[in-house]
Protein backbone atom coordinates (compact mmCIF):
# COMPACT_ATOMS: atom_id res chain seq x y z
CA UNK A 1 0.00 0.00 0.00
CA UNK A 2 2.86 2.46 0.96
CA UNK A 3 4.24 1.50 -2.49
CA UNK A 4 1.32 2.30 -4.36
CA UNK A 5 0.62 5.69 -2.62
CA UNK A 6 4.61 6.51 -3.32
CA UNK A 7 3.54 5.71 -7.14
CA UNK A 8 0.71 8.29 -6.97
CA UNK A 9 2.50 10.82 -5.53
CA UNK A 10 5.31 10.38 -8.04
CA UNK A 11 3.05 10.66 -10.48
CA UNK A 12 1.45 13.84 -9.30
CA UNK A 13 4.77 15.22 -9.77
CA UNK A 14 5.16 14.33 -13.35
CA UNK A 15 2.06 16.01 -13.58
CA UNK A 16 2.50 19.19 -12.00
CA UNK A 17 6.32 19.39 -13.52
CA UNK A 18 5.27 18.04 -17.25
CA UNK A 19 3.57 22.30 -17.44
CA UNK A 20 3.22 22.62 -21.34
CA UNK A 21 3.51 19.18 -22.23
CA UNK A 22 1.29 17.41 -19.64
CA UNK A 23 -1.31 16.14 -22.67
CA UNK A 24 1.71 13.73 -23.43
CA UNK A 25 1.62 12.00 -20.09
CA UNK A 26 -2.11 10.38 -20.27
CA UNK A 27 -1.30 6.94 -18.60
CA UNK A 28 0.25 8.75 -15.56
CA UNK A 29 -3.65 11.01 -15.50
CA UNK A 30 -5.23 7.55 -15.83
CA UNK A 31 -3.36 5.79 -12.97
CA UNK A 32 -4.83 8.35 -11.14
CA UNK A 33 -8.58 6.63 -11.40
CA UNK A 34 -7.38 3.22 -10.42
CA UNK A 35 -6.32 4.79 -7.00
CA UNK A 36 -9.97 5.63 -6.90
CA UNK A 37 -9.98 1.96 -5.62
CA UNK A 38 -7.33 2.02 -3.02
CA UNK A 39 -7.00 2.93 0.78
CA UNK A 40 -8.41 6.14 2.79
CA UNK A 41 -5.19 8.12 1.65
CA UNK A 42 -5.03 6.54 -2.23
CA UNK A 43 -8.00 8.06 -2.76
CA UNK A 44 -7.73 11.28 -0.89
CA UNK A 45 -5.46 12.17 -3.18
CA UNK A 46 -6.37 10.51 -5.94
CA UNK A 47 -9.53 12.99 -6.14
CA UNK A 48 -7.49 15.95 -5.51
CA UNK A 49 -5.18 14.77 -8.68
CA UNK A 50 -8.09 14.24 -11.07
CA UNK A 51 -9.84 17.30 -10.21
CA UNK A 52 -6.50 19.64 -10.26
CA UNK A 53 -5.38 18.15 -13.73
CA UNK A 54 -8.57 17.54 -15.77
CA UNK A 55 -8.70 20.71 -18.25
CA UNK A 56 -5.68 19.07 -19.40
CA UNK A 57 -7.07 15.73 -21.05
CA UNK A 58 -10.47 16.49 -22.63
CA UNK A 59 -10.76 13.25 -24.38
CA UNK A 60 -10.62 11.45 -20.61
CA UNK A 61 -13.19 13.85 -18.48
CA UNK A 62 -16.22 11.17 -18.85
CA UNK A 63 -14.01 8.61 -17.17
CA UNK A 64 -12.87 11.17 -14.52
CA UNK A 65 -16.08 12.36 -13.49
CA UNK A 66 -17.16 8.53 -13.40
CA UNK A 67 -14.04 7.62 -11.06
CA UNK A 68 -14.89 11.27 -8.90
CA UNK A 69 -18.59 9.29 -8.86
CA UNK A 70 -17.57 6.38 -7.18
CA UNK A 71 -15.30 8.88 -4.50
CA UNK A 72 -18.73 10.36 -4.10
CA UNK A 73 -20.24 7.04 -3.17
CA UNK A 74 -17.61 5.61 -1.27
CA UNK A 75 -18.30 4.18 2.44
CA UNK A 76 -16.13 6.25 4.12
CA UNK A 77 -17.96 10.04 5.32
CA UNK A 78 -14.45 11.62 5.16
CA UNK A 79 -13.48 10.60 1.53
CA UNK A 80 -16.72 11.23 0.27
CA UNK A 81 -15.97 15.04 1.59
CA UNK A 82 -12.87 15.44 0.37
CA UNK A 83 -13.84 14.55 -3.03
CA UNK A 84 -17.46 16.98 -2.36
CA UNK A 85 -14.94 19.51 -1.64
CA UNK A 86 -13.03 19.56 -5.10
CA UNK A 87 -15.73 18.56 -7.27
CA UNK A 88 -16.27 22.07 -8.47
CA UNK A 89 -12.74 22.49 -9.98
CA UNK A 90 -13.64 20.37 -12.25
CA UNK A 91 -15.59 23.17 -13.78
CA UNK A 92 -13.26 26.07 -13.53
CA UNK A 93 -12.12 25.87 -17.12
CA UNK A 94 -14.20 23.02 -18.70
CA UNK A 95 -17.77 24.34 -17.69
CA UNK A 96 -19.64 22.12 -20.45
CA UNK A 97 -19.68 19.65 -17.20
CA UNK A 98 -21.03 22.11 -14.85
CA UNK A 99 -24.59 20.87 -14.98
CA UNK A 100 -23.89 17.17 -14.82
CA UNK A 101 -21.61 18.00 -11.75
CA UNK A 102 -24.11 20.11 -10.21
CA UNK A 103 -26.53 17.03 -10.38
CA UNK A 104 -23.85 14.81 -8.41
CA UNK A 105 -23.44 17.64 -5.62
CA UNK A 106 -27.47 18.09 -5.25
CA UNK A 107 -27.50 14.05 -4.84
CA UNK A 108 -25.26 14.68 -1.59
CA UNK A 109 -28.02 16.27 -0.29
CA UNK A 110 -29.67 13.48 0.90
CA UNK A 111 -26.48 12.30 3.29
CA UNK A 112 -25.69 13.82 6.82
CA UNK A 113 -25.95 17.24 7.54
CA UNK A 114 -22.06 17.28 7.69
CA UNK A 115 -21.88 16.15 4.08
CA UNK A 116 -24.65 18.44 3.25
CA UNK A 117 -23.11 21.55 4.28
CA UNK A 118 -20.06 20.81 2.32
CA UNK A 119 -22.10 20.26 -0.79
CA UNK A 120 -24.17 23.06 -0.53
CA UNK A 121 -20.19 25.64 -0.66
CA UNK A 122 -19.41 23.69 -3.41
CA UNK A 123 -22.44 24.25 -5.14
CA UNK A 124 -21.96 27.82 -4.33
CA UNK A 125 -18.81 28.18 -5.71
CA UNK A 126 -20.66 26.90 -9.36
CA UNK A 127 -23.40 28.88 -8.71
CA UNK A 128 -20.42 31.69 -9.04
CA UNK A 129 -19.39 30.45 -12.17
CA UNK A 130 -22.51 30.29 -13.80
CA UNK A 131 -25.92 30.77 -11.83
CA UNK A 132 -27.99 29.74 -14.12
CA UNK A 133 -27.03 26.43 -14.84
CA UNK A 134 -26.62 26.11 -11.23
CA UNK A 135 -30.21 27.31 -10.32
CA UNK A 136 -32.30 25.06 -12.86
CA UNK A 137 -29.88 21.93 -11.74
CA UNK A 138 -31.11 22.40 -8.03
CA UNK A 139 -34.86 22.91 -9.64
CA UNK A 140 -34.90 20.17 -11.41
CA UNK A 141 -33.95 18.24 -8.46
CA UNK A 142 -37.09 19.93 -6.61
CA UNK A 143 -39.26 18.76 -9.29
CA UNK A 144 -38.41 15.03 -9.78
CA UNK A 145 -41.34 12.80 -8.93
CA UNK A 146 -39.47 10.19 -7.32
CA UNK A 147 -41.40 9.45 -3.92
CA UNK A 148 -38.52 7.78 -1.69
CA UNK A 149 -38.22 8.99 1.64
CA UNK A 150 -34.18 10.52 0.43
CA UNK A 151 -36.10 12.54 -1.90
CA UNK A 152 -38.34 14.19 0.22
CA UNK A 153 -35.22 15.27 2.08
CA UNK A 154 -33.03 16.14 -1.17
CA UNK A 155 -36.19 18.56 -1.90
CA UNK A 156 -36.29 19.91 1.51
CA UNK A 157 -33.02 20.44 1.23
CA UNK A 158 -32.49 22.16 -2.22
CA UNK A 159 -35.60 24.45 -1.24
CA UNK A 160 -33.27 25.77 1.63
CA UNK A 161 -30.51 25.95 -0.78
CA UNK A 162 -31.89 28.48 -3.07
CA UNK A 163 -34.56 30.20 -0.68
CA UNK A 164 -32.00 30.57 2.08
CA UNK A 165 -28.07 30.79 1.30
CA UNK A 166 -28.49 31.25 -2.64
CA UNK A 167 -30.23 34.31 -2.21
CA UNK A 168 -27.56 36.03 0.49
CA UNK A 169 -25.11 36.06 -3.05
CA UNK A 170 -26.65 39.14 -4.28
CA UNK A 171 -23.93 39.75 -6.82
CA UNK A 172 -24.55 36.77 -9.11
CA UNK A 173 -28.68 37.29 -8.45
CA UNK A 174 -29.73 38.64 -12.02
CA UNK A 175 -33.21 39.76 -12.61
CA UNK A 176 -33.79 36.29 -14.63
CA UNK A 177 -32.66 34.20 -11.42
CA UNK A 178 -35.21 36.29 -9.20
CA UNK A 179 -37.84 35.37 -12.23
CA UNK A 180 -37.08 31.72 -11.85
CA UNK A 181 -37.26 31.68 -8.13
CA UNK A 182 -39.98 33.72 -7.57
CA UNK A 183 -41.70 31.35 -10.38
CA UNK A 184 -40.56 28.09 -8.88
CA UNK A 185 -41.64 29.38 -5.31
CA UNK A 186 -45.29 30.15 -5.92
CA UNK A 187 -45.11 25.92 -7.56
CA UNK A 188 -43.39 25.20 -4.34
CA UNK A 189 -46.07 26.80 -2.10
CA UNK A 190 -49.06 24.90 -3.69
CA UNK A 191 -47.71 21.55 -2.45
CA UNK A 192 -45.30 22.40 0.26
CA UNK A 193 -44.70 21.28 3.88
CA UNK A 194 -44.38 23.72 6.87
CA UNK A 195 -40.83 23.80 6.47
CA UNK A 196 -41.05 24.24 3.00
CA UNK A 197 -43.76 26.84 3.50
CA UNK A 198 -41.72 28.96 5.85
CA UNK A 199 -38.83 28.71 4.14
CA UNK A 200 -39.99 30.36 0.65
CA UNK A 201 -43.14 32.50 1.81
CA UNK A 202 -40.33 35.32 2.95
CA UNK A 203 -38.62 35.31 -0.28
CA UNK A 204 -41.76 35.62 -2.25
CA UNK A 205 -43.45 38.30 0.54
CA UNK A 206 -39.61 40.33 0.18
CA UNK A 207 -40.16 40.07 -3.99
CA UNK A 208 -41.51 42.11 -6.87
CA UNK A 209 -44.67 40.25 -6.44
CA UNK A 210 -45.62 41.89 -3.08
CA UNK A 211 -44.63 45.78 -4.53
CA UNK A 212 -47.89 46.51 -6.62
CA UNK A 213 -51.51 45.32 -5.67
CA UNK A 214 -51.50 42.57 -8.61
CA UNK A 215 -49.00 41.04 -7.17
CA UNK A 216 -50.10 41.09 -3.52
CA UNK A 217 -53.70 39.93 -4.42
CA UNK A 218 -51.78 36.97 -6.20
CA UNK A 219 -49.89 36.40 -3.27
CA UNK A 220 -53.25 35.58 -0.93
CA UNK A 221 -54.28 34.26 -4.20
CA UNK A 222 -51.41 32.01 -3.80
CA UNK A 223 -52.05 31.39 0.12
CA UNK A 224 -55.63 31.20 -0.26
CA UNK A 225 -55.23 28.17 -2.44
CA UNK A 226 -52.79 26.13 -0.22
CA UNK A 227 -55.32 26.84 2.72
CA UNK A 228 -57.76 25.16 0.87
CA UNK A 229 -60.57 27.49 1.50
CA UNK A 230 -62.89 26.01 -1.20
CA UNK A 231 -62.74 22.59 1.22
CA UNK A 232 -64.77 22.11 4.37
CA UNK A 233 -62.66 22.68 7.68
CA UNK A 234 -62.88 19.46 9.43
CA UNK A 235 -60.44 20.03 12.81
CA UNK A 236 -60.69 15.88 13.68
CA UNK A 237 -59.32 14.78 9.95
CA UNK A 238 -56.51 12.50 11.51
CA UNK A 239 -53.26 13.58 10.26
CA UNK A 240 -54.07 16.38 8.42
CA UNK A 241 -53.12 19.21 11.16
CA UNK A 242 -56.24 21.29 9.33
CA UNK A 243 -56.39 23.81 12.42
CA UNK A 244 -52.16 24.48 12.32
CA UNK A 245 -52.51 24.81 8.72
CA UNK A 246 -55.19 27.55 8.25
CA UNK A 247 -53.41 29.60 11.25
CA UNK A 248 -49.75 29.24 9.40
CA UNK A 249 -51.84 30.24 6.18
CA UNK A 250 -53.60 33.29 7.29
CA UNK A 251 -50.50 34.34 9.44
CA UNK A 252 -48.94 34.69 5.98
CA UNK A 253 -51.71 36.64 4.55
CA UNK A 254 -52.35 38.98 7.37
CA UNK A 255 -49.59 41.75 6.75
CA UNK A 256 -50.61 42.03 3.23
CA UNK A 257 -54.22 42.77 3.34
CA UNK A 258 -55.07 46.59 2.82
CA UNK A 259 -57.69 48.90 1.17
CA UNK A 260 -57.09 47.16 -2.05
CA UNK A 261 -56.42 43.75 -1.44
CA UNK A 262 -59.41 42.42 1.16
CA UNK A 263 -59.32 39.89 3.48
CA UNK A 264 -63.06 39.07 2.29
CA UNK A 265 -62.96 35.18 0.92
CA UNK A 266 -60.68 34.44 4.89
CA UNK A 267 -63.22 35.98 6.72
CA UNK A 268 -66.12 34.11 5.01
CA UNK A 269 -64.37 31.10 5.77
CA UNK A 270 -63.50 31.94 9.64
CA UNK A 271 -67.24 32.41 10.34
CA UNK A 272 -68.68 29.76 8.31
CA UNK A 273 -65.45 26.94 9.12
CA UNK A 274 -63.81 28.13 11.94
CA UNK A 275 -66.70 29.31 14.04
CA UNK A 276 -69.06 26.96 12.55
CA UNK A 277 -66.77 24.38 14.34
CA UNK A 278 -66.02 25.61 17.56
CA UNK A 279 -66.67 23.04 19.66
CA UNK A 280 -65.10 20.72 17.92
CA UNK A 281 -61.71 23.07 18.04
CA UNK A 282 -61.67 23.13 22.10
CA UNK A 283 -62.19 19.09 21.52
CA UNK A 284 -58.38 18.58 19.99
CA UNK A 285 -55.15 19.18 21.47
CA UNK A 286 -54.88 22.33 23.16
CA UNK A 287 -58.23 23.60 21.86
CA UNK A 288 -58.55 26.50 24.29
CA UNK A 289 -55.24 28.07 22.77
CA UNK A 290 -55.69 26.86 18.85
CA UNK A 291 -59.39 29.07 19.45
CA UNK A 292 -57.83 32.68 21.18
CA UNK A 293 -55.52 31.99 17.67
CA UNK A 294 -58.13 31.98 15.46
CA UNK A 295 -59.72 34.78 17.27
CA UNK A 296 -56.95 37.01 17.12
CA UNK A 297 -56.91 36.14 13.28
CA UNK A 298 -60.49 36.68 12.78
CA UNK A 299 -60.40 40.33 14.56
CA UNK A 300 -57.34 41.25 12.26
CA UNK A 301 -59.81 39.66 8.94
CA UNK A 302 -62.25 41.98 9.87
CA UNK A 303 -60.18 45.13 9.52
CA UNK A 304 -60.12 44.36 6.16
CA UNK A 305 -62.88 43.16 5.31
CA UNK A 306 -64.74 44.29 2.24
CA UNK A 307 -68.26 44.37 1.20
CA UNK A 308 -70.85 41.60 2.12
CA UNK A 309 -73.61 40.49 -0.03
CA UNK A 310 -75.17 39.33 2.99
CA UNK A 311 -73.48 40.88 5.98
CA UNK A 312 -75.26 39.63 8.79
CA UNK A 313 -75.10 35.86 7.71
CA UNK A 314 -71.48 36.57 8.69
CA UNK A 315 -72.48 38.94 12.04
CA UNK A 316 -75.07 36.34 13.51
CA UNK A 317 -71.63 33.83 13.67
CA UNK A 318 -69.86 36.20 15.46
CA UNK A 319 -72.65 37.56 17.92
CA UNK A 320 -73.28 34.20 18.56
CA UNK A 321 -70.15 33.31 19.76
CA UNK A 322 -69.67 36.44 21.53
CA UNK A 323 -72.40 35.69 23.69
CA UNK A 324 -70.99 32.16 25.09
CA UNK A 325 -67.66 34.17 26.45
CA UNK A 326 -70.58 37.23 27.78
CA UNK A 327 -72.97 35.60 30.28
CA UNK A 328 -76.10 36.73 31.46
CA UNK A 329 -76.18 38.04 35.19
CA UNK A 330 -76.89 35.46 37.41
CA UNK A 331 -80.63 34.98 38.10
CA UNK A 332 -80.39 34.72 41.76
CA UNK A 333 -79.61 38.46 40.82
CA UNK A 334 -76.90 37.73 42.54
CA UNK A 335 -74.45 40.58 40.31
CA UNK A 336 -71.01 40.24 42.90
CA UNK A 337 -71.01 36.83 41.99
CA UNK A 338 -68.86 36.56 39.06
CA UNK A 339 -67.83 33.67 36.63
CA UNK A 340 -64.94 33.55 34.34
CA UNK A 341 -64.45 36.07 32.08
CA UNK A 342 -62.13 35.53 29.26
CA UNK A 343 -61.41 38.97 28.28
CA UNK A 344 -58.64 38.50 25.57
CA UNK A 345 -61.46 36.40 23.80
CA UNK A 346 -64.33 38.69 24.09
CA UNK A 347 -62.13 41.43 22.97
CA UNK A 348 -61.65 39.72 19.56
CA UNK A 349 -65.26 39.04 19.14
CA UNK A 350 -66.12 42.60 20.27
CA UNK A 351 -63.57 44.31 17.43
CA UNK A 352 -64.98 41.55 14.71
CA UNK A 353 -68.28 42.27 15.25
CA UNK A 354 -67.87 46.05 15.93
CA UNK A 355 -66.31 46.16 12.63
CA UNK A 356 -68.74 43.64 10.44
CA UNK A 357 -71.48 45.21 11.91
CA UNK A 358 -71.33 48.61 10.52
CA UNK A 359 -72.37 47.10 7.33
CA UNK A 360 -75.77 45.88 8.91
CA UNK A 361 -76.20 48.57 11.59
CA UNK A 362 -79.97 47.21 12.23
CA UNK A 363 -78.90 43.98 13.33
CA UNK A 364 -79.34 44.66 16.95
CA UNK A 365 -82.26 46.77 16.44
CA UNK A 366 -84.39 44.57 14.19
CA UNK A 367 -85.59 42.88 17.22
CA UNK A 368 -85.88 44.87 20.78
CA UNK A 369 -85.26 41.46 22.60
CA UNK A 370 -82.15 40.56 21.18
CA UNK A 371 -80.96 43.97 21.96
CA UNK A 372 -82.61 44.39 25.48
CA UNK A 373 -80.42 40.49 26.14
CA UNK A 374 -77.49 41.54 24.33
CA UNK A 375 -77.44 44.82 26.64
CA UNK A 376 -77.54 43.01 29.28
CA UNK A 377 -75.13 40.51 29.03
CA UNK A 378 -72.58 43.92 28.29
CA UNK A 379 -73.54 45.47 31.37
CA UNK A 380 -72.73 42.39 33.38
CA UNK A 381 -69.48 42.31 31.62
CA UNK A 382 -68.72 46.24 32.03
CA UNK A 383 -68.95 45.13 35.67
CA UNK A 384 -66.13 42.35 35.20
CA UNK A 385 -64.04 44.98 33.38
CA UNK A 386 -64.51 47.14 36.38
CA UNK A 387 -63.70 44.87 38.66
CA UNK A 388 -60.29 43.74 37.21
CA UNK A 389 -59.26 47.27 36.27
CA UNK A 390 -59.68 47.76 39.98
CA UNK A 391 -57.32 44.33 40.60
CA UNK A 392 -54.68 45.64 38.32
CA UNK A 393 -53.98 48.73 40.14
CA UNK A 394 -53.08 46.63 43.44
CA UNK A 395 -50.78 43.94 40.84
CA UNK A 396 -46.86 44.30 40.75
CA UNK A 397 -45.36 42.97 37.17
CA UNK A 398 -42.13 41.25 38.56
CA UNK A 399 -41.09 40.58 35.24
CA UNK A 400 -40.54 41.27 31.83
CA UNK A 401 -42.07 38.45 30.41
CA UNK A 402 -45.43 38.34 32.44
CA UNK A 403 -47.68 39.88 29.21
CA UNK A 404 -50.76 38.78 30.64
CA UNK A 405 -50.15 41.94 32.95
CA UNK A 406 -49.02 44.10 30.69
CA UNK A 407 -51.70 43.83 28.06
CA UNK A 408 -54.35 43.58 30.28
CA UNK A 409 -55.59 47.47 30.87
CA UNK A 410 -55.37 47.64 26.73
CA UNK A 411 -57.49 44.88 26.74
CA UNK A 412 -59.59 45.97 29.32
CA UNK A 413 -59.81 49.80 27.82
CA UNK A 414 -60.51 47.91 24.44
CA UNK A 415 -63.77 46.66 25.35
CA UNK A 416 -65.07 49.56 27.38
CA UNK A 417 -64.79 51.42 24.40
CA UNK A 418 -66.26 49.21 22.04
CA UNK A 419 -69.27 48.37 24.07
CA UNK A 420 -69.83 52.38 24.98
CA UNK A 421 -70.76 52.30 21.38
CA UNK A 422 -73.43 49.64 21.39
CA UNK A 423 -75.18 51.44 24.51
CA UNK A 424 -76.27 54.48 21.94
CA UNK A 425 -80.12 54.25 21.88
CA UNK A 426 -79.27 53.29 18.44
CA UNK A 427 -75.80 51.35 18.78
CA UNK A 428 -73.05 52.90 16.38
CA UNK A 429 -69.75 52.06 15.23
CA UNK A 430 -67.49 54.65 15.44
CA UNK A 431 -65.18 54.26 17.57
CA UNK A 432 -62.01 52.31 16.43
CA UNK A 433 -59.32 50.96 18.62
CA UNK A 434 -55.91 48.98 18.29
CA UNK A 435 -56.04 45.83 19.35
CA UNK A 436 -53.65 44.74 22.42
CA UNK A 437 -51.62 41.92 20.89
CA UNK A 438 -51.19 44.21 18.05
CA UNK A 439 -49.60 47.12 19.85
CA UNK A 440 -47.72 44.19 21.92
CA UNK A 441 -46.13 42.54 19.03
CA UNK A 442 -45.14 45.81 17.84
CA UNK A 443 -43.58 47.22 20.48
CA UNK A 444 -41.35 42.55 20.67
CA UNK A 445 -40.41 44.05 17.29
CA UNK A 446 -38.94 46.72 18.68
CA UNK A 447 -36.96 45.72 21.82
CA UNK A 448 -36.56 41.65 20.79
CA UNK A 449 -32.85 40.56 19.54
CA UNK A 450 -34.32 37.34 18.54
CA UNK A 451 -34.35 35.89 14.99
CA UNK A 452 -36.91 32.95 15.40
CA UNK A 453 -39.21 32.96 13.37
CA UNK A 454 -41.40 31.89 16.03
CA UNK A 455 -43.68 34.67 17.52
CA UNK A 456 -44.72 34.25 21.06
CA UNK A 457 -48.12 34.27 22.18
CA UNK A 458 -49.64 35.79 24.92
CA UNK A 459 -52.30 33.15 26.70
CA UNK A 460 -55.97 34.18 27.33
CA UNK A 461 -56.66 36.85 30.54
CA UNK A 462 -59.18 35.55 32.46
CA UNK A 463 -61.34 37.41 35.35
CA UNK A 464 -62.64 35.30 38.53
CA UNK A 465 -64.38 35.61 41.58
CA UNK A 466 -66.20 32.26 42.13
CA UNK A 467 -68.49 31.70 45.46
CA UNK A 468 -69.05 35.47 45.96
CA UNK A 469 -65.47 36.50 46.73
CA UNK A 470 -64.80 39.81 46.47
CA UNK A 471 -60.91 38.63 45.63
CA UNK A 472 -60.43 39.40 42.08
CA UNK A 473 -57.55 38.05 40.13
CA UNK A 474 -56.69 37.76 36.53
CA UNK A 475 -56.50 34.07 34.94
CA UNK A 476 -54.55 32.23 32.73
CA UNK A 477 -56.49 29.74 31.88
CA UNK A 478 -59.23 27.20 33.17
CA UNK A 479 -59.19 25.11 36.68
CA UNK A 480 -55.73 26.56 37.60
CA UNK A 481 -53.73 24.71 35.30
CA UNK A 482 -51.28 26.33 33.69
CA UNK A 483 -51.49 27.52 29.85
CA UNK A 484 -48.79 26.87 27.40
CA UNK A 485 -47.66 29.26 24.68
CA UNK A 486 -48.89 28.17 21.29
CA UNK A 487 -45.87 29.18 19.28
CA UNK A 488 -45.32 28.30 15.47
CA UNK A 489 -41.71 26.89 15.27
CA UNK A 490 -39.94 25.85 12.32
CA UNK A 491 -38.04 22.55 11.49
CA UNK A 492 -38.71 19.34 9.74
CA UNK A 493 -42.10 17.60 9.10
CA UNK A 494 -43.39 14.54 9.21
CA UNK A 495 -45.80 14.70 5.97
CA UNK A 496 -47.81 17.22 3.99
CA UNK A 497 -47.65 20.86 6.31
CA UNK A 498 -47.08 20.22 9.99
CA UNK A 499 -47.11 23.67 11.81
CA UNK A 500 -47.25 24.13 14.95
CA UNK A 501 -45.47 22.37 18.34
CA UNK A 502 -47.40 22.77 21.25
CA UNK A 503 -45.54 21.06 23.67
CA UNK A 504 -46.97 17.34 22.66
CA UNK A 505 -43.57 16.57 20.69
CA UNK A 506 -43.07 15.56 16.85
CA UNK A 507 -46.27 16.30 15.46
CA UNK A 508 -48.50 15.18 12.20
CA UNK A 509 -48.47 16.98 8.90
CA UNK A 510 -50.82 18.52 6.50
CA UNK A 511 -53.08 17.12 4.26
CA UNK A 512 -51.47 13.83 2.43
CA UNK A 513 -47.82 12.93 1.85
CA UNK A 514 -45.45 13.44 -0.81
CA UNK A 515 -41.49 12.90 -1.61
CA UNK A 516 -39.50 13.96 -4.53
CA UNK A 517 -36.23 13.00 -5.24
CA UNK A 518 -33.89 10.10 -7.06
CA UNK A 519 -31.27 7.39 -5.02
CA UNK A 520 -27.71 7.78 -5.58
CA UNK A 521 -28.22 5.00 -7.91
CA UNK A 522 -29.61 7.33 -10.65
CA UNK A 523 -26.20 9.71 -10.36
CA UNK A 524 -25.18 8.54 -13.85
CA UNK A 525 -28.72 9.04 -15.76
Amino acid sequence: MADSLEELYEKYNILSDAKENISKHADDYLFCFKATKGNEKEKKLSAQIISKFFKHFPNLQGSAINAMMDLCEDDEPSIRICATKVLPLLCKDTKEHLTKVANILVQLYQLDELECNTASNSLIQLFKEDPLKVVQSVINAINNDDSSPEATLVRERCIQFLYKKLIKIEDKLTPDIHDLLLEEGKKIVQDSTATEFLTVMPYLTASKLNKTIVGQQELVNLIAERAELDKDFDPHDEGSQNADCIIMCVQHALPIFSANVESTKFLKYYCDQILGHWDDIAKINDGNLIQYQFLKQLAELSMHCGKLDTPSCYVVQIFDKLKKYMPMPPEDGDIDKMPNLDFTSVECLLYSFHRLARQCPDFLTADPAVLKDFRSRLTFFSRGVGGCKKSLEKVQIKSKDDEKIRIAPAVLDNITALIKDLFYTTPVYKCNVQLSFKSLDRKNKLTTESTSTATKRHVPIQFDSSNGSSNKQIRTGGKGTENKLYTPPSGKFSSNFQNYDRGRGRGRGWRGTRGRGMGRGNWRN
